[in-house]
């Protein structure tokens, strides 16, 4: 991927991103989108929902450039993302993903990893969005710790809501969230959402994701399947159609239950 010839840098985003028709290949034979339409405004969490394969990820890595549509286009602002230079863009998108890296030097400097110049109390405040400060203020030196080795002496939930801090303190416009909140408790989860969208009240989130609880809470649900947005709306909307959505929750509530019965939770 590379910046076209006439590429111009991105104008701060101001209003939506928008997936226009778009479709997408690896191989060149087997399509992965064959025509994803939707839209996302600024102070709206998105969550992008659907079966394993078919694609969440790899939308957002349509919006990153991390590779380029096949055919329609994504849109910032009504800008295509091919226009303008990969620098500007990237700059304007902050993510955070499932495999919570982490480094072996300390708690400030895993946090501003993505923010190098920011201080210590934008540290803080963006630790108080991800609900990391509770754990980190009991830390022997606190944002002073070292983690040590892959942060082996964290929790799962405590490295999850370091490496979503780290999202945070770029303060990008555009944030994108890779099950997020997959090792939080329900009571914690609930708390870092509720701070991500007062956080987010003029920016775009996107939340990939298969936790029911963390999908209530999205102000709108993409449901791909079969290369398409099957399904689109707030949750309590589109299990009222008890169409393939609802069918989708029924199949994801029941595969918990199972799993959850099968651990003795």
């Amino acid at each position: 991927i590379e910046d076209a010839p006439d590429a111009k840098a991105l104008a701060p985003f101001g209003r939506e991103v928008r997936f226009e028709d778009v479709r997408f290949t690896y191989t060149g034979e087997v399509d992965i989108f064959t025509g994803v339409d939707f839209s996302a405004s600024a102070g709206t969490v998105t969550a992008l929902v659907g079966p394993t394969g078919t694609g969440k990820s790899t939308l957002m890595s349509l919006l990153l450039r991390l590779a380029d549509t096949t055919g329609g286009r994504v849109l910032i602002d009504d800008v295509d993302v091919r226009s303008v230079t990969l620098d500007s863009l990237r700059e304007q998108i902050a993510i955070a993903t499932q495999e919570n890296i982490l480094f072996s030097d300390t708690v400030m400097e895993n946090i501003r990893y993505a923010a190098p110049g920011a201080s210590i109390d934008e540290v803080i405040a963006a630790a108080k969005v991800a609900c990391a400060d509770e754990f980190i203020d009991e830390l022997p030196q606190g944002y002073h710790t070292p983690l040590g080795e892959r942060a082996t002496k964290l929790s799962t939930g405590q490295r999850q809501r370091l490496v979503i801090a780290r999202a945070i303190i770029k303060n990008a416009p555009i944030l994108i969230l890779d099950e997020p909140t997959a090792a939080l408790d329900a009571q914690t989860e609930s708390r870092v959402l509720a701070n991500l969208k007062a956080w987010g009240a003029e920016r775009c989130v996107f939340l990939i994701t298969h936790r029911l609880s963390t999908i209530r809470q999205a102000d709108q649900v993409v449901y791909l399947r079969d290369g398409k947005v099957q399904a689109l709306g707030k949750h309590d909307d589109l299990i009222a159609e008890r169409g393939t959505y609802h069918a989708f929750v029924e199949a994801e509530s029941g595969a918990f239950a199972a799993v959850s019965n099968a651990e003795g939770v």
